[in-house]
C-alpha cells in the first residue's frame, strides 16, 4: 500500500504532460507515427540505450523543469523494433490497487516494455502483468510498425488497427465520442487524417504541424516533436514548434555506437521564443526562486502562530476586564499570512499558474493577490501612524513584499 501510494505521488509530478498530442497513419504499406511533447521544460534530452543479453535497443526521451522535487522522466520512445509509447496527462481517475501484481514506477516499467516487447500485443499483455494504479492521471498510447495502436489506462485498454488515429489529454472510454473531445489541436489533427495525406514524411509532417502548439505568450507550448519512422527505424526531432531544422538518427545505427545521452536544445539553432522561455523566472526553473519562496511561506507559517497567540493573549486580557490595545490589526496580518501561505502553496505546485494566471485554476483563487496587497497597504499605514507596533509590523510587510514583486511579474494582479 505505501507503495502504491508512493507511485500516485510520482505520477502527480511526472513532466511534460501538459497538453501533449499523438498521432500513428498507416497508409500504402507505410506507418508514421508522431508526438507533441508540450510543457514548460527548459531542458530536454535523449538517451539512446543498446540492447544487450537479448534485449531490444531503443531510444528515449525526456525533460525536466529544473524543479527540485520533478525527476526526469522518459516520457515517449521507439526500441528496434518500432515499437512506440508516448506518455499523455489525462483526467484523474482513483482505482483500486490490483493484488498480486507488481507496481513499478513509469520511466522503468517503460524500458522494461521497450527492452521485452516486439509489438503493440505483446507490450499490452506485459503491462497487464502489472498494478497500472500509477496511471491515476495519464495514459500510454502505443503502436508499433505494423500499424496497430493502444491506449492503455489505469481502468481500460483499448485496442484498434485503424488506418489513423489519433490522441491527445482526454481520457478515453469505450463509447467515448472521439469528436466531441474539446481539444481543438487534436481535432485540427483529426481532421487533416480524415481529409487523407500523401504515405510520405512529408505527409505526416503536416499532421505533426497542425497538432502543435504555440500560445501567445513566450511562445510556449510544444517543447519538442518526433517523427517515427517504425518500419525504417527512422527518428526526426523537431523543437520548441520549429519544423523548418530537423534531426533524423538511424536508431539501429545509432545504437551500434553505445549507450549515450545527448542534450536535445543542444542540437538546433537558436531559438528566439525558447530562448524567452528560459529567461522567464518561475519557481519551477529555478531552484534558488523556489526555495525563497518556500522559506517565505515557512516564515509565514510561524509568524501567523505568533499573531495568533499574541490575539488570544489579549482576549483574555480583555475578559479579565484589563486594558488592552486593540488587535484587529493582529487579526489582519494573520489572514494576510495564510494568503500568502496558499498562494505561495499553489505557486510551488501549479506550474501553470505564471503563463495562465490564478483564474485557470478557479476565478476566487485572483482574489489572493489583493488580499495580500490590502494587507500591505494597511500594515504600511498602520506602521507609520502606530510605530510601537513595528514588531508585527515590519516582519508582516517583509514577508509580503518579495510575493507581491513575484505576483507583478506573473502578472497574476
Amino acid at each position: 500500500m505505501v507503495r502504491a501510494t508512493t507511485m500516485l505521488l510520482a505520477a502527480a509530478f511526472i513532466p511534460g504532460v501538459h497538453a501533449c498530442t499523438a498521432f500513428k497513419v498507416t497508409s500504402g504499406g507505410r506507418t508514421f507515427i508522431g508526438n507533441n511533447e508540450d510543457s514548460w521544460c527548459i531542458h530536454a534530452r535523449i538517451h539512446f540505450v543498446p540492447g544487450s543479453g537479448g534485449d531490444l535497443g531503443a531510444v528515449y526521451f525526456s525533460s525536466w523543469t529544473g524543479h527540485p522535487f520533478l525527476p526526469w522522466v522518459d516520457q515517449l520512445g521507439m526500441n528496434a523494433a518500432g515499437l512506440v509509447f508516448d506518455g499523455l496527462g489525462i483526467q484523474p481517475k482513483d482505482v483500486a490497487p490490483a493484488p498480486g501484481k507488481p507496481v513499478v514506477h513509469f520511466s522503468e516499467l517503460a524500458h522494461s516494455m521497450l527492452e521485452r516487447c516486439q509489438d503493440v500485443t505483446e507490450a499490452v499483455a506485459f503491462l497487464q502483468q502489472h498494478d497500472l494504479i500509477f496511471l491515476h492521471k495519464s495514459m500510454l498510447f502505443l503502436a508499433d510498425a505494423q500499424g496497430n495502436r493502444a491506449v492503455v489506462q489505469n481502468d481500460t485498454v483499448l485496442l484498434g488497427q485503424e488506418a489513423d488515429f489519433a490522441v491527445g489529454n482526454w481520457r478515453l472510454a469505450c463509447g467515448t465520442d472521439m469528436d466531441a473531445i474539446p481539444i481543438p489541436r487534436l481535432q485540427k489533427g483529426r481532421d487533416l487524417l480524415k481529409a487523407g495525406i500523401a504515405p510520405t514524411l512529408e505527409g505526416a509532417l503536416s499532421v505533426l504541424q497542425g497538432m502543435r502548439s504555440c500560445r501567445e505568450f513566450l511562445g510556449n507550448g510544444t517543447l519538442f516533436s518526433t517523427l517515427f519512422e517504425p518500419d525504417r527505424g527512422k527518428v526526426h526531432v523537431y523543437f520548441y514548434h520549429d519544423f523548418a531544422h530537423p534531426v533524423a538518427y538511424d536508431l539501429r545505427e545509432e545504437l551500434t555506437k553505445g549507450a549515450r545521452t545527448v542534450d536535445l536544445p543542444s542540437l538546433f539553432p537558436p531559438n528566439a521564443e525558447f530562448e524567452a522561455l528560459q529567461r522567464y523566472r518561475t519557481p519551477f526553473h529555478q531552484r534558488w526562486l523556489f526555495m525563497t519562496l518556500a522559506a517565505l511561506a515557512g516564515l509565514a507559517v510561524l509568524l501567523g502562530v505568533i499573531f495568533a497567540v499574541a490575539v488570544l493573549v489579549q482576549l483574555v486580557q480583555r475578559l479579565r476586564l484589563r486594558p488592552v490595545r486593540t488587535f484587529w490589526p493582529l487579526v489582519l496580518l494573520g489572514l494576510g499570512m495564510v494568503a500568502l501561505v496558499a498562494l505561495v502553496g499553489i505557486l510551488l505546485t501549479l506550474e501553470q499558474v505564471v503563463y495562465f494566471g490564478l483564474g485557470d485554476v478557479h476565478p476566487a483563487l485572483r482574489l489572493l493577490p489583493h488580499v495580500l496587497l490590502a494587507t500591505a497597504l494597511v500594515a504600511a499605514l498602520r506602521l507609520r501612524r502606530h510605530p510601537r507596533e513595528h514588531w508585527a509590523l515590519l516582519p508582516a510587510l517583509a514577508l509580503i513584499v518579495p510575493v507581491l514583486v513575484g505576483c507583478a511579474y506573473w502578472g497574476l494582479f
